[in-house]
């Protein structure tokens, strides 16, 4: 009988024996044994074994240490001999637990998230720990809160009515934000939330709908609503995003953490496909790029005559000669160029040449 046939019911009925029966059995295969002294059998190492099996099931059903579960798995384990690997359980799976130790924010308390009535130690932690397709936690609609100290929870505010400890130095009623003075918050009534970085140091442009660094406010390229658009590089909200944005020179915006990462392989705005440096930068890459297309001139069955548009100054040149490493705008000299139109290709000149001599 294999392991498996051992149900629940199986092993109380195989236990149901007394311990007194169990002594019987033992005297009556004495008086056998000795009765048939000297006859060789196997039979009374086989019933003394059986009894031993009995008795270490019956031990097992008694230990309220083991689950039933485990009590199964002992069980099938003793009657397969030791033969038989067993799996253990697979531990069960745990709902999703709320994470209150906030890496975002210096606070001492936690929020209570209104869509899902979970405490979370703010809305950054609600979007990161909630489920795939859990709407993102709207700051404004946070009425709760949850002293760290006590752990009392409360209408939204910055002192614990239970304990009267301070939850944030900086606490903006508005936006629900409550965190440390270091970053030199405070609330952008024209954005409708707060900001970092010191309200002497911005100013809110009302074409960008965006608060600009007073160094370069009087010199930026104003855009209508250029904040409000996703980062081309992540598509996060620039408008709400944590993370600083960054003017490109052809007045696109985009991520300052994204552009160092673009700037690794590419050199144009992913939007435009402007060159985001300056002409005077890269005059000598374009003109170590001529001397290289001038040392290695394209064979004759791979040359073509194209027309181009210039990315930089969205000029349009006719007729040039294409090269593998780029074709150079003759008004600007860039090699931020791309092909319109193919002209003609090697084939089909030296057919003309051929035609031309015959």
């Amino acid at each position: 009988m294999s392991a498996e046939d051992y149900n629940a019911g199986d092993i109380d009925m195989s236990i149901a024996d007394s311990d007194d029966e169990l002594d019987e059995e033992d005297d009556v295969n004495n008086d056998s044994s000795t009765a048939m002294d000297g006859a060789p059998t196997d039979e009374p190492q086989e019933e003394d074994a059986a009894i031993a099996r009995r008795r270490a099931i019956q031990s097992i059903m008694r230990d309220p240490s083991l689950s039933e579960p485990e009590r199964r798995m002992q069980i099938q384990n003793l009657m397969s001999g030791g033969r038989m690997a067993v799996t253990p359980p697979q531990a069960p799976v745990l709902p999703e637990q709320e994470s209150n130790t906030c890496v975002h924010y210096e606070r001492n308390c936690n929020i209570v998230a209104p869509c899902c009535n979970r405490v979370f130690g703010c809305r950054v932690c609600h979007d990161e720990f909630s489920s795939t397709g859990h709407p993102q936690l709207n700051r404004f609609t946070i009425r709760e809160v949850v002293c760290k100290k006590c752990n009392q929870r409360q209408a939204a505010g910055n002192v614990c009515v239970n304990c009267g400890i301070q939850f944030g130095e900086y606490h903006c009623g508005i936006c629900n934000l409550w965190m440390a003075r270091s970053k030199k918050p405070f609330h952008c009534a024209e954005c409708g939330f707060c900001r970092v970085g010191g309200v002497e140091s911005f100013r809110h442009c009302n074409e960008c709908c965006m608060c600009i660094s007073v160094n370069v406010f009087h010199t930026h390229n104003c855009f209508k609503d250029k904040y409000k658009n996703n980062c081309p590089v992540c598509r996060e909200d620039m408008f709400s995003s944590r993370q600083s944005p960054q003017d490109l020179p052809c007045g696109h915006a985009i991520h300052a953490h994204c552009f160092r990462k673009l700037a690794g392989f590419d050199y144009r705005c992913p939007i435009c496909k402007k060159t985001v440096v300056s002409q005077q930068s890269m005059a000598a890459a374009w003109e170590a790029r001529a001397r290289d297309i001038a040392e290695q001139p394209m064979p004759p069955d791979l040359q073509r005559v194209v027309d181009i548009m210039c990315n930089d100054c969205e000029t349009k040149s006719h007729r040039r000669n294409w090269h593998f490493l780029g074709v150079q705008c003759p008004c600007c000299n860039s090699f931020n160029t791309v092909v319109e139109q193919v002209l003609s290709s090697g084939n089909e000149n030296e057919a003309a040449q051929t035609s031309g001599s015959a």
